[in-house]
């Protein structure tokens, strides 16, 4: 109706001009989330189609699938009303329609649908509800003749896609080459928490970006932009999440983010957000698997570290490294966990990466001093030589020179040592244990 019946009717009514710029953006940000559950999505006046025939079974059938996609929807400050039918002009009439769908035939609830959901009837929508037709059903028991003639053969046409008589094609929403993704907040934000709401509605569509080009991120950032003061120009503050391993899953971005966000002081309030994809790898869809892979656990491990990463701070979360020296005390170095694709290096020095000989799972800080019993080191009881020697001549370029010659040795209670006597000259000093077995 126009706007003058409509004031006639409620004084107290709330007009609002249409803005088809922010609409058009809103349907962008819903066919990038789409794109996690179909690579074919098409954008329509106001709202999407999805052919998911080929996803229902990935996803657990069509209530699960509509379930996680309503609920990205709803993260994005969306609302929407979904129908499924055998053909995507159905499903979009049934949308629209909003109608009772339990334990009727397609046939039946297309009958119940109101013209003025069919875009061709729009134009002859007072002729049409002059005659008394107001469905889709009474409109489709009129003669085709009839209709052809005095509406056009474009009602027809789409009469008999809706019905599955006549092919659709359509043109599917494409993702763009690159994601730059900005969000102007309604209201100034002055704590992270109100931020995170905000912040996930560029995450879901950087996922769903992520999905369309089959790929995924080693590192991202989140740009907080303050608001402008007469003593500053206007500033931004960075949050960066560097991953362990390459992820492309909302809900662990999501996490990731939560516990990055606690940790930012804001130096003023926020008035728009900003996702940047600083490191972008090619990441195929996993199969799914009846019993966990090696992969799988490995990937498992690295969402533990990315979480402990982002509460601690990168610093705060090592690992043990191989350093290639042969003095056992400095044959390793405790590293930031960086991502897989980065190999880890010490000072200036390659990691080694070969094979050694046998270590113990337990080395001392400091050898211990053994003393000797019948010419027998002692440890609890004398100890019987199983292997060795294995000669260490090593660091004489940071005066930290080691001369040693290292035994295995078993006590009485079968506890396998790690020991080894120290060298000076030609001649051999005392016993010392350095390390135990497992």
């Amino acid at each position: 109706m126009s706007e003058a019946n409509a004031w006639s009717m409620s004084a107290a009514l709330l007009t609002f001009p249409r803005l088809p710029a922010q609409e058009l953006e809103a349907l962008h940000e819903a066919a990038l989330w789409a794109l996690h559950f179909t690579p074919q999505v098409v954008l329509q006046d106001a709202g999407l189609l999805l052919d998911i025939t080929a996803s229902l079974r990935l996803f657990g059938g069509f209530e699960n699938l509509s379930a996680q996609l309503a609920g990205g929807i709803d993260d994005l400050g969306l609302s929407a009303q979904m129908a499924c039918a055998t053909t995507a002009s159905a499903a979009w009439l049934l949308a629209r329609s909003s109608g009772e769908w339990k334990d009727k035939t397609l046939s039946e609830l297309l009958a119940t649908v109101p013209l003025a959901a069919l875009v061709s009837a729009r134009p002859h929508l007072d002729t049409l509800l002059g005659i008394g037709c107001h469905t889709l059903g009474q409109l489709r028991r009129m003669p085709r003749a009839g209709i052809a003639r005095r509406f056009g053969n474009a009602l027809l046409r789409e009469i008999d896609r809706a019905y599955g008589d006549e092919a659709e094609v359509h043109a599917w929403f494409t993702a763009p080459a690159s994601f730059d993704v900005r969000l102007e907040l309604p209201a100034q934000v002055s704590n992270t928490d109100a931020l995170l709401f905000a912040a996930r509605r560029l995450l879901l569509q950087l996922t769903g970006w992520l999905n369309a080009h089959q790929s995924a991120i080693n590192s991202i950032t989140l740009w907080l932009h303050h608001e402008t003061t007469r003593q500053r120009d206007r500033r931004s503050t960075p949050v960066h999440i560097q991953l362990a391993c390459a992820s492309r899953d909302p809900a662990h971005l999501t996490l990731l983010l939560r516990e990055r966000l606690g940790q930012v002081a804001l130096i003023a309030p926020v008035i728009e957000l900003s996702l940047a994809a600083d490191q972008i790898v090619a990441l195929a869809t996993p199969n799914t698997e009846l019993f966990p892979s090696a992969a799988a656990q490995a990937e498992s491990i690295g969402l533990l570290i990315e979480r402990l990463q982002s509460r601690l701070g990168n610093n705060a979360v090592r690992q043990l490294s191989l350093v290639a020296d042969h003095r056992p005390e400095k044959s390793y170095a405790l590293l930031p966990i960086r991502p897989s694709s980065q190999a880890p290096r010490t000072n200036g020095t390659r990691v080694a990466t070969q094979a050694i000989t046998v270590r113990p799972t337990w080395l001392l800080a400091r050898p211990l001093a053994l003393i000797t019993r019948q010419h027998k080191p002692f440890y609890q009881s004398p100890l019987t030589l199983l292997a060795g020697p294995e000669r260490i001549e090593s660091g004489w370029w940071d005066d930290a020179l080691a001369l040693r010659d290292y035994f295995i040795a078993e006590n009485d209670n079968h506890a396998l040592l790690w020991i080894f006597r120290q060298r000076v000259g030609n001649a051999e000093s005392g016993w010392f244990l350095h390390g135990y077995f497992g």
